[in-house]
């Protein structure tokens, strides 16, 4: 997708063609982007790009918890104790990958469930 046809999405759509092909250290440049698709200023720019991240590090952590057993109630439950919008705003800088974010908070999660101790993370509520 070229530039001039992902100036031409809005929303969600715009943000992820703007991700398309974007490595870890292109990850920060992504804010004047969005801040032009948007017409924002940087700093609302930078929100906008966290809070994308946000939604698709908890559709991550929710699919994770879901295969390894763990009910939507105790996920929504427990998810509070977690950093997810810093977690976020690293990925959006380009300090962290979403992945690996997505990695560090289900250890927190299994850490959480059971009392602060993290077991293996791949069978974690079996």
């Amino acid at each position: 997708m070229t530039k001039q046809d992902s100036n031409k999405l809005k929303g969600r759509s715009a943000i992820e063609a703007a991700h398309v092909g974007v490595t870890n250290e292109d990850e920060s440049r992504l804010d004047t982007t969005i801040s032009q698709l948007y017409g924002v200023e940087s700093d609302e720019a930078v929100d906008i790009h966290a809070n994308y991240h946000i939604d698709k590090i908890l559709a991550s952590l929710a699919k994770r918890a879901r295969e390894n057993g763990m009910k939507r109630e105790v996920l929504a439950e427990r998810i509070q104790y977690l950093d997810i919008s810093g977690s976020a705003y690293q990925v959006a800088k380009g300090k962290l990958t979403e992945a690996a974010a997505v990695d560090a908070l289900f250890r927190g999660l299994s850490a959480i469930e059971n009392n602060g101790k993290a077991d293996d993370r791949f069978n974690v509520y079996s």
